[in-house]
């Protein structure tokens, strides 16, 4: 990589035509595990080395000067040279308005590379033993399928403006596919999960969670009709938080193309609040977190940035280009979401009937307005210590509308993309059943 990724930049200085690039040199070994429900299938090892270029050159007759951006991507003993025309070429043809690079900058020291992962492929054995182990001894449930993807990355980063900047990352991937009953009444669950620390993938846990999950689905009911409070915990919860549209609404990006109307000092709410006021960062530099990094693609550094103080919007998510346009600082690419601990034990919370959603089929809301109606896996209507569970049907509401009336609990937890209270209490979201 180090020769490349030097070869490019010297490629790249020699060019007169450009205003500026970027390059970015990544080294990735992995190791990869497939196996059956007994026995692993394939094993196999992966090593990679490729060097990213941006350039960003003079749009082709344009009046103002404007400036255009393309990206190639570079193999190991490729010349960069014929790749730089071509992106300066496609470059030319495009038109924004002017923008510098980063400059240098001083990055923070950001945990990223697990010392625990000393050996990518022990890893990955190591963490299906267990997996296997607490499968055998499950009753409910059986294992399927299991992947599992160890990976360590090293990244450099050079341009134009003197930025030099160098990290490494591990991270540790694993999807199952877990079954309960047999025949027509057989049902599946997937579980993906991402982590850069070994200590973040509790196996055990896990599969002590998905087996029984799995087990009700297969003797759950149909959906209810029902509308009131509604509970998400845990991965659920961070899934709901990172479904795209505090991001979107959130990014500079978005508000230069006016996809976003929120505007800093402005609620981020189209009504009262009547829950706990929503106080809310983007950091890429939570210990070990999916998103973390001492810099971004760009090269700006790792930062924690207020996005929300008591739901009035505080600043955008920019890069440099669209913090340049919109004349707001640049923070760098989104990262993960953190909440403050919230003023209710997690007891009380679950104290009073609710239904409470453990899987999607998938959550997308409208990335602008938060609109969603979803199907729901698996869920539970509880009251008290009863816990019946449900599948199918829809969960049907509007994110910013429920974020404007929940109560968080005081217990916080660490699930990957996502730091904050453990639980959530929804005032009201809506479960239509299914139409058969």
């Amino acid at each position: 990589m180090a020769d490349l990724l030097q070869a490019a930049g010297q490629a790249l200085e020699a060019r007169r035509d450009l205003l500026g690039w970027t390059a970015v040199g990544r080294r990735l070994r992995g190791e990869q595990l497939f196996s059956g429900r007994r026995a692993i299938e394939a094993r196999r090892s992966i090593e990679s080395d490729t060097v990213s270029l941006e350039v960003l050159c003079p749009s082709d007759g344009s009046a103002p000067p404007m400036c255009g951006a393309a990206s190639v991507t570079l193999a190991a003993g490729e010349d960069p040279r014929p790749a730089i025309d071509f992106a300066v070429r496609a470059a030319s043809r495009t038109r924004n308005p002017l923008y510098e690079l980063p400059p240098p900058a001083t990055m923070p020291d950001v945990p990223l590379d697990d010392p625990e992962i000393s050996d990518l492929e022990e890893t990955a054995l190591g963490l299906h033993q267990r997996l296997l182990s607490g499968a055998a001894a499950d009753s409910e449930a059986r294992l399927a399928l299991a992947e599992w993807f160890v990976e360590r990355e090293e990244v450099r980063l050079v341009n134009s403006r003197g930025l030099e900047a160098h990290q490494t990352r591990s991270e540790i991937s694993l999807e199952w596919i877990v079954l309960a009953g047999d025949g027509d009444g057989r049902v599946e669950t997937t579980l993906d999960l991402t982590r850069r620390r070994l200590a973040d993938v509790d196996v055990e846990r896990l599969w002590s969670e998905v087996a029984r999950q799995t087990a009700d689905r297969q003797r759950a009911g149909p959906a209810p009709m029902y509308e009131g409070p509604v509970v998400l915990r845990g991965r659920a919860l961070a899934t709901f938080l990172h479904s795209g549209t505090i991001a979107t609404l959130a990014s500079g990006r978005a508000r230069y193309a006016g996809f976003s109307h929120w505007e800093p000092g402005k609620s981020v709410f189209r009504g009262p609040v009547a829950g706990d006021p929503l106080t809310l960062w983007t950091s890429r530099v939570v210990p070990y977190g999916v998103h973390a990094g001492r810099f971004d693609s760009e090269g700006l550094p790792g930062q924690r940035v207020l996005l929300i103080r008591d739901g009035v919007l505080q600043t955008y998510s920019a890069g440099q280009r669209y913090a340049t346009y919109l004349g707001v600082p640049a923070t760098g690419a989104f990262g993960d979401i953190e909440l403050p601990p919230g003023r209710t034990p997690q007891a009380d919370l679950l104290a009073d009937p609710h239904v409470e959603i453990i899987w999607w089929s998938w959550f997308s809301p409208n990335p602008t307005t938060g609109d969603f109606a979803s199907e729901i896996r698996l869920g539970y209507v509880v009251d008290g210590d009863r816990r019946t569970p449900f599948t199918g049907g829809l969960l049907i509401g509007n994110v910013l509308d429920g974020l404007a009336n929940v109560r968080w609990s005081a217990e916080t937890g660490f699930f990957g993309d996502y730091a904050g209270p453990v639980t959530a209490r929804f005032a009201s979201f809506r479960v239509t059943p299914s139409r058969d």
